[in-house]
This record gives C-alpha cells, structure tokens and sequence, in this order.
C-alpha cells in the first residue's frame, strides 16, 4: 500500500514539470510564417479589352517557356498614376515596385517567369488599393493570366484565365525510352 502511495506522489510532484527537459533556445534564427495569399480574383471581371500594353516589365528571367501573364488595364479615358508592386510574401521582397503614367485605355503587362507565390498591390490614384494573390502554380506550361481592370471609380476587378491543360505531355520512344530496373523498356512491360 505505501508503494502506491509514493508512486501516486511522484507522478503527481513530476507532472507539472513534464516538457520541462529541453533547454530552452538561445538566440537561433527566427522562422517566418508566410501571410495567406488574398484570392486571385473576384469573379466580378467580365469584359477586358486591354489591348496592347503601352510597357512591359519583367520577373525573373525567361529560362523556358513556363510563365504566367499579368496585365493591368486602365479601363478610364483619363490616363492616370496607378501604383503596381509585386512581393514575395516569404522573404517580403518587391521584384516590381512601379507607379506608371498609364494612357487612356492603356495597360501594363508584367511577365513572371520566377516561380513564387506574389502578392500583387494594385493602388489607382482615387480608389481603395487591392491585393490579389498570385500562385507559384500559375507559373507552368499553360497559357495563363491574372487579368486587373481598374475602373473609372476607382474600383478594381480581377479574374484569372488559363487553359489549364496537362503539362507533362512529352510522349518518350526509342532508345531514350524509361527503362525499368530488369532493363526492359519500359512500354513493354
């Protein structure tokens, strides 16, 4: 009877100090936890007649053909100042930190080749600024496009376009045929 009591007692004096072995941390690096991307688009862009972009600009460099296509329209007859920035949530750095003169009816087109996750800020001269995210997934083998009209109020619309097809679709023959590990080609197996 007395060893269970003494085995109850040291359970309940060590409990509270469970978790306690580790020595706490001494000045190591701080982690970052990313922000959310906002949402890539509201739905709320049906037409978009940007034409051809008065200046184009670009993020990373064009290593292969896998990009994704930005372009912000000023969809008013007045041009006006409209401030652009891309970031990179993760590192909080702005590959593109712009405020161009845009024509009547003249868009900006941005080329993002480097494959991230961005934030893109949209900022019109006399509007609420807006903040779209851009997904390190739209940078693929698809012809994609976060379309950005801003409005004569101010307002700004957003959608994102794509054609969504199959990436991989390299067809493999011959004697660069995937081999399986007995040395049969593979589409023989």
């Amino acid at each position: 009877m007395r060893r269970r009591r003494f085995l109850s007692a040291a359970a309940l004096t060590l409990a509270p100090l469970s978790g306690c072995a580790t020595l706490p941390s001494s000045g190591g690096s701080e982690t970052r936890t990313p922000e959310p991307l906002p949402t890539t688009g509201d739905g709320g862009l049906i037409e978009f007649d940007a034409g051809d972009p008065f200046d184009s600009r670009r993020v990373g460099e064009p290593a292969d053909a896998a990009h994704h296509r930005v372009v912000i329209w000023n969809d008013d007859a007045d041009s006006r100042d409209i401030g652009v920035r891309l970031r990179r949530p993760e590192t909080d750095e702005a590959p593109l930190d712009v405020a161009p003169t845009f024509p009547a009816y003249g868009s900006l087109r941005i080329d993002v080749f480097r494959r991230a996750d961005y934030v893109l800020r949209v900022d019109p001269p006399d509007g609420t600024d807006r903040r779209l995210g851009v997904r390190r997934d739209f940078v693929d083998c698809n012809d994609s496009a976060t379309h950005v009209a801003v409005r004569p109020d101010g307002s700004v619309r957003a959608r994102v376009v794509s054609t969504a097809l199959a990436c991989d679709v390299a067809s493999e023959s011959g004697e660069d045929a995937p081999t399986t590990p007995e040395g049969t080609p593979a589409s023989s197996v």
